[in-house]
């Protein structure tokens, strides 16, 4: 099944190269363009990060594999709630890891979906937004948090790891899900400074890491033996750059199909037009939400900053990281992540259903 999905965005990469040659007769071409221009972004906030992962493993093999192993967590949880996949997490949870199903639970799911959030949708989210839209933000990203643990544990079920394994390594993420939505509930202020500090200093040893690598390919000497390759690391970012050719073609195939279902979409769901076409588009990137944020309605706002915690890349830029690092488990990635968006989005509708702002 993983490969049908494969193959479905392969033959949508093809489409876009056809269109791209032809001149964008099709309206798809400046898709296909427009993946393969992540190369450069990617690459920047990849590498480095990528590269140290090695470094940033041995650490947690030497300090705090013998803490958490003690209490039968396995390690690679901790680092894969902070990180995101793309940005070291997976290759950190393939070295510290115990069974391939953990290394997948930790590094791919749990990963994409809290390591993201804590790591780069929230403090994008924060850069990008007006402070008077904060509380909205907030609000759903609550209501993404509150419900991850109930899609983990069904993607956990997914990969066939016993319910015991997964209701221990839930534990810590089941705890922080309520620490944070008891400091978003009493003291926004300094749960979004704390956040913002975590997303930057994350950014900051990416490039840390980027600096060591460039200056051990230029010069070729050697500070640290145990960094990555960068062929490597380049071979990383230029497959998941690829797949994004096809990934967006396709969703911009979807988004057209839609196009003429929003109005009745909207009239069922309550938001604004804008609000859903947001949602449609984050399945690509978080990027589309908070840069449109304004125009979204006071409900979709919340909806859309809710499913932006699981349900935001998994059609984009991390379903290319998995395709290329772990394509065996790219249905369960999807369906795991989908399935949280979805239990958020039904959160978010409830604690909103007196707000009606369509407009």
């Amino acid at each position: 099944m993983e490969k049908i999905v494969l193959y479905i965005v392969a033959s949508f990469f093809v489409i876009g190269c056809l269109d791209y040659i032809l001149g964008n007769k099709l309206k798809l071409g400046v898709n296909f363009e427009a993946g393969i221009n992540n190369m450069g972004p990617l690459a920047l906030s990849m590498i480095g990060i990528l590269s140290i992962t090695p470094i940033i493993s041995d650490i947690i093999i030497r300090y705090i594999a013998p803490l958490t192993s003690s209490i039968g967590i396995d390690s690679s949880i901790i680092s894969s709630s902070f990180i995101a996949i793309d940005m070291g997490a997976f290759n950190i949870a393939r070295n510290v890891g115990g069974s391939n199903e953990l290394v997948y639970f930790s590094g791919v799911l749990i990963a994409s979906i809290l390591g993201c959030t804590i790591s780069f949708t929230l403090p994008l989210a924060l850069g990008m937004i007006k402070d008077k839209n904060i509380h909205a933000l907030c609000k759903g990203i609550l209501c993404g948090i509150v419900t991850l643990p109930i899609g983990l544990f069904i993607g956990g079920m997914m990969l066939g790891l016993p319910i015991r394994i997964i209701l221990i390594n839930l534990m810590p993420i089941i705890i922080f899900s309520v620490v944070v939505s008891i400091g978003l509930s009493i003291g926004i202020d300094k749960v979004i400074i704390i956040f913002s500090y975590m997303g930057k200093s994350i950014v900051i040893l990416g490039f840390l890491g980027l600096g060591i690598q460039g200056f051990t390919s230029i010069s070729g000497i050697i500070i640290f033996k145990s960094l990555m390759p960068i062929e490597e690391a380049l071979i990383t970012v230029g497959k998941i750059a690829i797949f994004l050719g096809g990934a967006y073609v396709m969703l911009e195939i979807v988004k057209k199909i839609l196009s003429t279902q929003i109005n009745k979409i909207t009239e069922k769901i309550g938001v604004n037009a804008s609000s859903v076409a947001a949602l449609i588009g984050s399945l690509a990137s978080a990027i589309v939400v908070f840069s449109t944020f304004e125009e979204l309605d006071e409900r979709g706002k919340v909806i859309c900053s809710a499913f932006s915690v699981a349900g935001a890349y998994v059609l984009g830029g991390q379903l290319g990281y998995v395709a290329t690092e772990a394509r065996e488990i790219v249905l369960i990635y999807i369906i795991t992540k989908l399935i949280c968006g979805v239990l958020a989005i039904i959160l978010a509708f409830l604690i909103t259903k007196e707000v009606n702002t369509i407009k």
